[in-house]
């Protein structure tokens, strides 16, 4: 689940830029279509703002490079946070990162001094672009996979720095693994952190006239405070059975459970009816969630969306029927909230 795959075939295998057979510019027209861009689940600390790709060529690796850095930090940080035992994510974390990604660095260390692949002769400000096409093509795509690789591990690492005695800054990487001049300009670039803001909470005069109805954001599970490994297990088995998104963070599947606002909802995979009867079975057939005053509907449109980026209406939801195919699975899935 950590393999580099692709990241590594870059680095030591077929997809090594400078091989014969990877270097003719027009083939990568149409490939770069086949691409396709992913946003991270989780929030990361950095983004990487490199020079503009200047053929066919860099466009493409430019385009799976960023494409497989997300996903990998993805999935490590969610392989890790899965994980309830602090000896077995410690493991994880240190294989990752002081095993994994120290070892690529410093191959690409290697690599650029016996290669001649440093990163000033693509800058225009200081070389002509009268050099050999193919060389600094070359050059583009492993100092990007340099960079990309040093956001991977400093990613990994603000994840679980509870876990961690200490950690990297970005001078450290040039310094102790690539021993190269720690560079005037950093490709990247903190994000700012968004700042969500409470709204001003208003004291207001009962009014004794009429009730007010109460709103709730989320579900929240009965045993949250002592059962909160059963979430796990239920995570788990949806993804297991195609209900839920395979690349649906824990942490925003929890939050679903937790009875706090839902910023990221989870993706439901399954179909509609699939849908109506998981919250059927945890709500009213075996009440593993608390109360919502008939709101349940509502709340679930709040907290899943459809597998096409649309939305659930809730009237439309409610009225649907058990479904005869699948019923067993969210049945067996739902049992293990008990």
């Amino acid at each position: 689940m950590n393999k580099l795959n692709i990241l590594d075939d870059i680095l030591f295998n077929g997809l090594q830029p400078w091989l014969p057979k990877n270097n003719p510019d027009e083939k990568y027209e149409s490939m770069l279509l086949e691409i396709k861009a992913v946003e991270p689940a989780n929030p990361m600390k950095y983004k990487v703002e490199f020079p503009r790709p200047f053929n066919w060529k860099t466009k493409y690796y430019h385009k799976l490079i960023i494409r497989e850095t997300n996903k990998y930090c993805d999935r490590v940080i969610n392989l890790i946070s899965v994980d309830d035992n602090v000896q077995v994510k410690k493991f994880l974390l240190n294989d990752t990162l002081n095993k994994k990604l120290r070892s690529r660095l410093q191959e690409i260390g290697k690599l650029i001094k016996v290669m001649h692949l440093d990163i000033d002769y693509i800058d225009p400000t200081k070389f002509t672009f009268e050099q050999d096409t193919d060389h600094r093509t070359t050059i583009y795509i492993i100092q990007l996979l340099k960079c990309c690789l040093i956001k991977i591990y400093l990613e990994i690492e603000n994840a679980f720095l509870i876990l961690r005695k200490d950690s990297m800054v970005i001078d450290d990487f040039y310094t102790q693994l690539l021993f190269e001049s720690i560079p005037s300009i950093s490709f990247l670039k903190e994000t700012p952190q968004i700042l969500i803001l409470e709204p001003l909470k208003i004291k207001r005069v009962k009014d004794t006239t009429s009730l007010t109805k109460q709103t709730f954001n989320s579900f929240t599970y009965i045993h949250l405070s002592k059962g909160s490994e059963k979430l796990t297990d239920l995570w788990d088995s949806l993804k297991k059975f195609h209900f839920i998104a395979e690349d649906t963070p824990l942490i925003s599947f929890k939050k679903v459970f937790s009875g706090k606002d839902i910023l990221h909802p989870v993706v439901w995979t399954g179909n509609s009816s699939e849908f109506y009867y998981f919250i059927y079975l945890i709500y009213n057939q075996y009440k593993l969630v608390g109360d919502l005053r008939q709101q349940q509907w509502i709340v679930a449109c709040k907290c899943f969306v459809p597998n096409d980026e649309s939305t659930f209406i809730s009237s439309k939801i409610r009225r649907l029927k058990r479904p005869q195919l699948t019923a067993s699975m969210l049945e067996q899935a739902v049992n293990l909230l008990k």
